[in-house]
């Protein structure tokens, strides 16, 4: 989450999604769904804002270094831990439908690549999910132009899914960026005890 974002200057090296990497998107083989699971398909944008006015991501911890050189400052020592807490839209800009919000928190966790370990949790407000969550976590890394995430777990009617979350940066500027994430994951077949217990989660959005 993205999320995974690091610092203004980092955030401005990610590059688009080129041709090659959306065709390799469109072969990447979905999660297996059987009898007993069905699938969960979404998409979702996280508007980062990194720094002034609406700042969703600040620095939590400071870590205690050393300095890693592919990361530039201020979140550039190893351990310095950021918090989020991201508007999540159902398209790509910031002025587009608000359909949840992205908590979370990524740490610099290589001393000599720009890679973070992340942990986020994606709380749906809007659609057929609202007020489900899933959680989401792995390593995000500056070099890959898209990044991938384990879908652990989820609540509500999310309840028991897997996959897994693939991320897309589009900055806009040094301080706002974009993380579409597109998830693939599936979910048991829920009981009727479990239809019960999450009925006034689940809308007709």
């Amino acid at each position: 989450m993205a999320s995974s974002v690091a610092n203004t200057a980092s955030s401005m090296r990610r590059r688009l999604l080129p041709l090659a990497a959306v065709v390799a998107l469109t072969i990447l083989a979905p999660p297996v769904v059987s009898e007993e699971r069905v699938p969960v398909r979404l998409t979702v944008y996280v508007q980062e804002v990194l720094d002034g006015p609406g700042q969703t991501e600040k620095l939590l911890i400071k870590g205690p270094g050393p300095e890693n050189p592919r990361v530039w400052p201020p979140y550039n020592l190893f351990g310095d831990t950021v918090v989020m807490d991201d508007l999540v839209t159902e398209g790509l800009g910031n002025d587009t439908a608000p359909i949840g919000r992205v908590y979370g928190i990524y740490m610099t966790a290589s001393m000599t690549r720009p890679v973070y370990s992340v942990s986020f949790t994606l709380l749906l407000t809007a659609g057929p999910y609202s007020g489900s969550t899933l959680v989401m976590a792995g390593i995000d890394d500056d070099d890959m132009e898209v990044r991938e995430h384990a879908v652990v777990g989820g609540t509500g009617a999310l309840r028991g899914a897997e996959g897994y979350v693939l991320g897309v940066v589009t900055p806009f500027s040094p301080t706002y960026v974009v993380m579409e994430l597109d998830v693939y994951a599936t979910v048991p077949v829920p009981t009727t005890e479990a239809k019960a217990a999450a009925s006034h989660l689940i809308t007709d959005q």
